[in-house]
């Protein structure tokens, strides 16, 4: 069998191809060595390099498995597959790491993920459809607020039913924001939550720093800096306004994580003791955001059409110069925008939500993506090992340092203590004074009704008075049901 090198299919993937059909004609037997990756290159003319990508890719499909000090094995048996569901391709690399993990721990029965990438505004419906159908993935991604609902509707397995010393550990490692979303009202643990994000506002460093401005801790120093950078629009070319963020139904659960600490901000709650607890200090919050459109024209009408990445790319491309988000972004908008480190480092800041009036103080909102396992899995304790590699130390700091996230962990942590982990400690500063969103089943039905509330206020059809009241009445029905 020779390589085509006049195809368009990568040399790599002919050679895994070749290997592929030597195990499945019988040619290499189950438990056979197969050529070292050094005379593979010489009988097919190619690097090492090419060689080690095809028999890595065949490991990570189970057909292959490594021996340490030993060499590469065909599979005793073909290995077991599990489906996974996430929001974005950046959680691929970290399951494919797991999955590599695994199998070179468990080479006669090794696992192959097959991922599926739905994109985050999509997650959660795909998931409850899945199981709806009775085709529920093995593994999903879900947003940590998610769990209170979907465990109650009995989705996952419980993994400390499966892995009870191990969850008593991960959980005493967990920063402790992190760990009151991690812990179910029932005492089990239903998902495995590899890293951590904090709602911020971005701003851009370089422009404050060259027209000598501070970074915004208020609302009125948001509204004071931001006209003078509107001012000077033309000299950085912005767009008319300033400041970006999700105002509406459309952004999703985006919208409640960026605006919720406005409400913290002025001492406000969402639901308090199983009540709602919007009052006048809520109208204000509602009020600041009308201002921003309406009467200092910093933020555009359009925000209550904006999609969940809109902020983001808006401020990456530099059309304005703050932007509310997540920490979650930093890769995202780094990409978009094209910068090094280096760059992104000079040119963009990140600090917490403003505060409103009265010497209140900046607030922050805790959040990030958890896994967890669907009960419809064929394969439990296996899919529970996965979910224990993807948290380890060492791939979680792995993952993080690629990806720019905060790791969930306290022990991965104390271990960002380089120049190269700069990112991390200002958001695990931001991280400290952050808050976990209401835990309750009810929570994505209360969160709607607090987006819905601002988008009233934002499309002018009512004022927040009544915007406020029309949410404390809605949230009070929920919690009636």
């Amino acid at each position: 069998m020779r390589l085509d090198r006049d195809s368009s299919t990568p040399l790599y993937q002919q050679l895994k191809e070749i290997v592929r059909e030597w195990v499945k004609s019988g040619q290499l037997q189950p438990g056979a060595r197969i050529p070292p990756e050094r005379e593979l290159g010489q009988r097919f003319s190619v690097s090492r390099f090419t060689v080690r990508q095809a028999i890595s890719e065949l490991v990570s499909e189970g057909v292959l498995y490594r021996i340490q000090g030993s060499g590469t094995y065909v599979a005793n048996k073909r290995a077991a597959v599990l489906r996974a569901l996430v929001s974005e391709r950046e959680w691929v690399i970290a399951l494919r790491d797991a999955e590599r993990h695994y199998n070179e721990a468990h080479p006669r029965s090794p696992l192959h993920l097959e991922i599926k990438v739905v994109g985050r505004p999509r997650l959660r419906d795909e998931i409850v459809m899945a199981v709806a159908a009775g085709k529920a993935p093995d593994l999903v991604l879900i947003d940590c607020v998610w769990m209170a609902e979907l465990a109650s509707l009995k989705f996952f397995i419980p993994i400390d039913e499966l892995a009870p010393d191990w969850t008593a550990e991960y959980l005493e490692d967990l920063l402790p924001v992190i760990r009151l979303g991690n812990h179910h009202s029932d005492g089990h643990l239903y998902g495995v939550q590899t890293e951590a994000s904090a709602a911020v506002l971005w701003y851009r460093k370089d422009w404050l720093t060259r027209e000598r401005l501070p970074v915004p801790q208020t609302w009125d120093e948001l509204v004071s800096v931001a006209t003078r950078l509107k001012a000077r629009r033309e000299r950085y070319g912005l767009c008319e306004y300033p400041i970006a963020f999700c105002g509406g139904l459309r952004g999703g659960e985006t919208t409640t994580y960026q605006l919720l600490p406005l409400l913290w901000g002025v001492g406000e709650e969402l639901v308090s003791r199983g009540r709602p607890a919007l009052d006048g200090r809520a109208v204000d919050a509602l009020r600041f955001l009308e201002d921003l459109v309406h009467v200092h024209r910093l933020a555009s009408p359009q925000v209550v059409a904006f999609s969940w990445d809109e902020p983001r790319r808006l401020f990456a491309q530099g059309r304005v110069a703050f932007s509310f988000g997540g920490t979650y972004e930093k890769r995202p908008i780094q990409s978009i925008a094209r910068w090094s480190e280096r760059e992104f480092r000079r040119r963009v800041g990140v600090t917490l939500i403003p505060a409103g009036p009265d010497g209140m103080t900046p607030a922050s909102v805790a959040g990030g993506m958890m896994f967890s396992v669907l009960r419809q899995t064929k394969y439990p304790e296996a899919a529970v090992e996965l979910l224990k590699l993807l948290a380890s130390p060492r791939l979680m700091a792995r993952f993080c340092l690629r990806t720019g996230r905060i790791p969930s962990r306290r022990s991965v942590a104390r271990t960002l203590k380089t120049d190269r982990h700069w990112f991390q400690r200002e958001a695990n500063r931001i991280l400290a004074h952050a808050r976990a969103r209401p835990t309750s089943p009810y929570y994505s039905k209360i969160s709607t009704q607090f987006r819905l509330m601002v988008e009233n206020v934002l499309t002018r059809r009512m004022p927040p008075e009544e915007a406020v009241s029309r949410a404390r009445h809605g949230i009070e029905a929920i919690l009636a049901e």
